[in-house]
């Protein structure tokens, strides 16, 4: 659900990244070249890539947190911790998939000559593992499974501190309405710490220079060098856009679900 109502600031953020343009433009040459179902290009692999990636880190995320929370009072860096840990393995899990969905979203900007042609994620991922063997499916995997331990360390850290926050204020209570609000902080914090080392990682998975890509600490200071240090945060609006909601939409559900399971499947012990 996260995924399909967020999709096409997804594709959006892409392609400013890599055509290095603005919000507006960008949209506008989507929809001039590709029309309207352009903006849903390349939504196979984002399905596939939440199903491997988002399950797995909130799998993750929870299993520990209920776990440590019966052993020791968690402060907000050990939540955070917890949050990267959970990122960085469902990340290395997802990255085949996410390198088949920038490829697919950025083909429109590339020459013909040069394009993917991904039909869909499954011969994606079966096409990259024929021309650039298994470990080509894990290319961009350092700065996926960096921003991953960002995005997931900030992202759950801050939601699950910022639930318990707004409790104590006395005016939340479990719902959807304090689900709503802490991931919406929570999507904010995560979007402002965690672009600059995304728009790294759409270069890198994106790379079709005649040399091997540059690792993501060089490539970052090349961006900031090149066309300067706001460049590094390319693509905030559509980012935070698309990130907020879909944590919005992800959390409300997991909460959600969460209690259904307990009400349905757990005793009352």
């Amino acid at each position: 659900m996260g995924q399909t109502v967020t999709h096409p600031l997804d594709v959006t953020k892409v392609r400013m990244q890599i055509a290095k343009v603005s919000l507006l433009e960008s949209i506008r040459l989507s929809f001039q070249e590709v029309g309207v179902r352009g903006f849903y290009i390349g939504w196979t692999a984002g399905l596939l890539r939440q199903l491997t990636y988002t399950t797995t880190r909130l799998g993750i995320y929870t299993t520990l947190y209920n776990w440590a929370q019966g052993h020791f009072e968690l402060t907000y860096p050990g939540m955070v911790g917890i949050g990267m840990i959970s990122g960085v393995v469902g990340s290395f899990i997802g990255t085949p998939t996410d390198l088949v969905l920038v490829r697919m979203i950025a083909d429109i900007k590339l020459p013909p000559e040069q394009r993917w042609n991904y039909r869909n994620a499954i011969t994606g991922l079966i096409d990259i593992g024929k021309s650039e063997g298994i470990t080509g499916l894990w290319r961009g995997a350092v700065p996926t499974i960096t921003r991953a331990a960002i995005v997931n360390g900030v992202q759950l850290g801050t939601y699950s501190r910022a639930k318990l926050t707004l409790k104590d204020t006395g005016f939340f209570e479990e719902g959807v309405a304090l689900s709503f609000l802490a991931a919406l902080i929570s999507g904010f914090a995560m979007s402002l710490t965690s672009l600059p080392v995304d728009v790294s990682k759409t270069r890198i998975q994106n790379w079709t220079g005649p040399t091997k890509p540059p690792g993501i600490i060089k490539m970052i200071t090349t961006i900031a060098q090149k066309e300067g240090v706001p460049a590094l945060w390319r693509g905030f609006l559509p980012y935070f856009s698309r990130s907020a909601p879909n944590a919005v939409v992800t959390m409300i559900c997991l909460d959600q679900l969460t209690q259904l399971y307990i009400k349905l499947f757990m005793s009352d012990e």
